[in-house]
C-alpha cells in the first residue's frame, strides 16, 4: 500500500452491516452498508443548512456584523420541490445493488436447481434475471435555483466510499463529476479516473489514462466501476455538451447508455433548460438519459413556497434594526431576482451589509432597489427575460446569469471584508500612535530612545490595547533603579504627578504635559 493509498484511508469508511427490510435487498452487502432509507419529511432538519444567529450579534461593531452575514453563503432550506430528487437519489443507488449480490453462496446452486425443475416440465426461467438497464434520472433548471447545492447535499448523506473487509474490495457509492465546458468525452473520463484517485489513493489515472483511445478509457473507466461497485455517476452542467460537435454529443450520450446498459450503473445528470433538447433531440440515446424521469426546476413562483423560503432567510439579519417580512418587500425581492434561490440570498446580503455601513441599519425597499440595481445589472437582461417567460431569451442569456451569479458572490465577499480590513487597518494605525506617542513621552521625560522604544514594546506587546496614558502610568509606577533617569528624586517626582493625577481622575499624560516634561512631537495630535 502507497503512503497515498494509507492517507486516503482515514476517508474510507469501514462497513457495517444492517439487515435489509426488503427482500430484494436481503444479505446484498452493497446495499446493507448503507445508512437506512429515510423519507425526506424525516431528515429535513438535518439535512437543511442554516446558519447560527443570536439577538445580541447585533449590537456587535459594523465589521463583524458584516462578517457574520458570510454565514449565508452556503444557506439552504429546504422546499417541497426537493422531496422528489432527494428521494430519487437513494433509491436509484439502491436500485443499482439490487440485482449486485456479492454474497449470495446459493446462486449457483439456484441455477442448477432451476436448470433441474425446467427439465422436469416447469416453466420458469433458468439463467438469471436482470433489468436491462439501470435506471437514469435527469435534473433541469436555471442558475441559482439549487439544483447543485440540495444533489450534493442529499450526496452527503450516503457514504461516498466504504471498504468491505469481509470481501476484500473498496465500494464507491457515487461519484460527481463536471461535464466539460467543450463537452469532451475524453476530457470526462480523464476527470473521472483523477476524481477515483483522489478519493482512494490509487494510479488508475496514470496508468490507464495516458496514451489510450477513447474506446479503451471507456473500457478502463467500466472495469474500475465494476470492480469499485460504483453505485451511482452523477454529470453535472451537462449543457455543456451543447457546444460539443455532433460526434461529440453523440460519443458523450453513448457513454451514458453504455453506463446504464451494459455496466448497469445508475447515471444522474443535472443541466440548465438548454439541455433539454439534448433529450428532445433526434439521439435515441439522449432520451434514455433521463429515463426514470425528468425533473424541471423553476424559478420560485410568488406563492407558498417563495413565502416560506423567504420567511425562514428573512430571520438572517444583523442589521441593528430587525425589520418584519412585508408584501411590499416580498415583492421587491420577488420583481428582483424573479424568485430565483441565489440571486434572493445575496441581495439579502448586499442589503445588509450596505445597510450596516452607511449607518441606516434598516433593510427598505428603497434599499432593496438600489442594490439590485447597483449590483444586478450583468444579469438584468437574463431577469428581463425570465420575467417574460422569455424562453429564446432565457437560453440566450443564460451564460449572463452563470457568470453573474460568481460576481455578485465575489461582491458579497469582498464588501464585507473590505469593511474588515479597514476597521483592522484603522486599528493598527490607532494602536501605532499611541505606541509613538508613549515613546515620545518617555524620551522627552530623560528616557534614552533605546530604552524607551524597548520598554514600550515589551508593555504594549503584552498588552496591544493599551493607551498612551495607561502605558505612561504603568511604566513610571513600575521605575526601579535601572529606570531611564538616575535621578531618584526626578523619579519620584514624576511618580508623585502620575500619581495626583491618577487620584483625580485626570489624565497622567496631560498632567506630565502641564508639568512641561513632555515635548511637542511632530504629527501626533
Amino acid at each position: 500500500m502507497t503512503k497515498k493509498q494509507q492517507a486516503n484511508l482515514s476517508t474510507i469508511l469501514t462497513a457495517i452491516y444492517r439487515p435489509a427490510p426488503l427482500p430484494e435487498h436481503a444479505g446484498n452487502p452493497l446495499i446493507e452498508a448503507l445508512p437506512p432509507f429515510y423519507r425526506v419529511e424525516d431528515i429535513v432538519d438535518a439535512f437543511a443548512r442554516i446558519p447560527h444567529i443570536a439577538d445580541e450579534e447585533r449590537r456587535l461593531p459594523a465589521p463583524q456584523r458584516m462578517q457574520a452575514v458570510l454565514r449565508l453563503n452556503e444557506y439552504l432550506e429546504v422546499l417541497p420541490s426537493h422531496f422528489d430528487v432527494i428521494e430519487q437519489i437513494g433509491l436509484l443507488v439502491r436500485a443499482g445493488y439490487a440485482y449486485r449480490n456479492l454474497s449470495d453462496e446459493n446462486y449457483p446452486k439456484l441455477l442448477n436447481t432451476f436448470y433441474h425443475e425446467s427439465m422436469n416440465g416447469k416453466i420458469q426461467p433458468i439463467g438469471y434475471s436482470s433489468a436491462s438497464t439501470a435506471p437514469s434520472f435527469a435534473l433541469f433548471g436555471v442558475s441559482g435555483v439549487g439544483k447543485s447545492s440540495v444533489v450534493e447535499r442529499a450526496l452527503s448523506f450516503l457514504p461516498q466510499a466504504l471498504l468491505h473487509e469481509k470481501y476484500g474490495f473498496v465500494q464507491v457509492v457515487w461519484l460527481k463529476l463536471d461535464c466539460p465546458l467543450d463537452g469532451s468525452l475524453k476530457q470526462l473520463l480523464n476527470s473521472f479516473l483523477a476524481k477515483l484517485d483522489e478519493l482512494l489513493g490509487t494510479s488508475y489515472q496514470k496508468s490507464m489514462g495516458r496514451g489510450k483511445t477513447i474506446d479503451e478509457l471507456i473500457l478502463s473507466v467500466a472495469k474500475i466501476s465494476a470492480m469499485h461497485h460504483l453505485g451511482m455517476l452523477v454529470i453535472d452542467e451537462i449543457q455543456n455538451l451543447l457546444d460539443a460537435s455532433g460526434v461529440g454529443q453523440a460519443k458523450m450520450l453513448n457513454f451514458f447508455v453504455t453506463f446504464a446498459n451494459e455496466v448497469k450503473i445508475p447515471v444522474f445528470t443535472m443541466g440548465t433548460p438548454r439541455a433539454l433538447s439534448l433529450l428532445e433531440g433526434t439521439f435515441r440515446e439522449a432520451r434514455r438519459v433521463g429515463d426514470h424521469g425528468t425533473h424541471i426546476w423553476d424559478a420560485l413562483p410568488r406563492g407558498k413556497d417563495w413565502s416560506h423560503f423567504l420567511n425562514c432567510l428573512w430571520q438572517y439579519q444583523w442589521t441593528a434594526e430587525k425589520v418584519d417580512m412585508t408584501a411590499d418587500i416580498s415583492k421587491f425581492l420577488h420583481d428582483h431576482t424573479q424568485g430565483i434561490h441565489a440571486l434572493v440570498v445575496r441581495l439579502f446580503q448586499l442589503s445588509q451589509i450596505h445597510a450596516i455601513r452607511d449607518g441606516s441599519e434598516c433593510i427598505t425597499k428603497e434599499l432593496i432597489s438600489g442594490v439590485a440595481h447597483a449590483k444586478f445589472k450583468l444579469i438584468a437582461p437574463m431577469l428581463k427575460a425570465l420575467k417574460n417567460n422569455d424562453k429564446k431569451g432565457i437560453e440566450k442569456y443564460e451564460d449572463l446569469l452563470v457568470k453573474g451569479l460568481v460576481e455578485i458572490k465575489d461582491e458579497v465577499g469582498l464588501q464585507a471584508n473590505l469593511s474588515l480590513l479597514k476597521a483592522q487597518a484603522q486599528k493598527k494605525s490607532q494602536l501605532s500612535a499611541e505606541r509613538t506617542r508613549t515613546i515620545s513621552a518617555l524620551i522627552a521625560m530623560g528616557f534614552e530612545q533605546g530604552r524607551a522604544q524597548e520598554v514600550v514594546t515589551r508593555f504594549f506587546d503584552a498588552n496591544p490595547d493599551l493607551t498612551c496614558d495607561r502605558a505612561v502610568r504603568t511604566i513610571l509606577e513600575s521605575l526601579d533603579s535601572r529606570a531611564g533617569t538616575d535621578n531618584k528624586s526626578t523619579r519620584e517626582s514624576l511618580k508623585e504627578i502620575v500619581q495626583t493625577a491618577t487620584a483625580s481622575e485626570h489624565s497622567p499624560l496631560e498632567a506630565l504635559d502641564s508639568a512641561g516634561l513632555i515635548a511637542p512631537i511632530a504629527g501626533i495630535k
